[in-house]
Parts: structure tokens; C-alpha cells; sequence
């Protein structure tokens, strides 16, 4: 009873720590419109141009909201007491670097489904 007695009160006092951080992390997820979401990926093995064309638009847009939540991380004022909080900005760091990875892994993705995309059309065209 007294281990979890002790537990108890170290993961309540973690929480006090972390929490207020996450919390204003969240705020600023909300103030911001929220992460978008990557369009759903099409197979450029199988699909036709119309369905390529509709994922590059997806893509155009959902790299437009990105980089407009970006900026809005970077520009949303803070208090100064979450500023001068290092695991505040510590939180925020490591959410902007995790949305910039995020856009660049998915970026990578639609370029390798367009290029097998081009490569079997350029195939098709190719045939007598």
C-alpha cells in the first residue's frame, strides 16, 4: 500500500511538471486549426491520370495548410512564463520539428508515387 501510495504521488507530481507544458502545447494546437491531415496516398502503379491529378491537388492543398500552421506556430504569441519555461519551448521545438518531418516523409511519398506514375505512363507510350 505504501509503494503505491508513493506512486501515486510521483506521477501526480510529474503530472503538475509536464502537464501545463502539454496543455499550452494543445492551446497552440487548437489557436493554430489543428495539424491537417495528408491526403489519402494513390498508388501510382494503378492509378489513371484523373486520380494522379486529384492526389496532386490534395497534396498542393494539404502543403499550403501545413506551411500556414507552421507560420502560425512560429508567430502565436506565448506568455512569458511559458517562454521562459525551457521544457515549454522544448515541447514546441520538438512539435514544429515533428510537423516539418511529417510534410517532408509525405512529400517524399507523392513524389515516388508520381514518378512510377510518369515512368509507366512513358512505358505506355512507348508501345507501338
Amino acid at each position: 500500500m505504501k509503494n503505491l501510495f508513493s506512486a501515486l504521488i510521483l506521477s501526480t507530481l510529474a503530472l503538475a511538471i509536464t502537464g501545463p507544458a502539454l496543455a499550452d502545447i494543445t492551446g497552440l494546437n487548437a489557436a493554430c486549426g489543428g495539424l491537417p491531415t495528408a491526403p489519402s496516398v494513390t498508388q501510382g502503379d494503378s492509378a489513371d491520370e484523373t486520380a494522379m491529378r486529384a492526389y496532386g491537388a490534395g497534396m498542393r492543398d494539404y502543403t499550403a495548410r501545413l506551411m500556414t500552421y507552421l507560420t502560425c506556430l512560429d508567430n502565436h504569441p506565448a506568455s512569458s512564463a511559458d517562454m521562459a519555461s525551457a521544457s515549454y519551448r522544448r515541447e514546441v521545438i520538438s512539435h514544429r520539428q515533428q510537423v516539418v518531418d511529417q510534410l517532408e516523409k509525405t512529400v517524399t511519398r507523392f513524389n515516388a508515387e508520381l514518378k512510377t506514375f510518369k515512368s509507366r505512363q512513358a512505358q505506355v507510350a512507348a508501345v507501338p
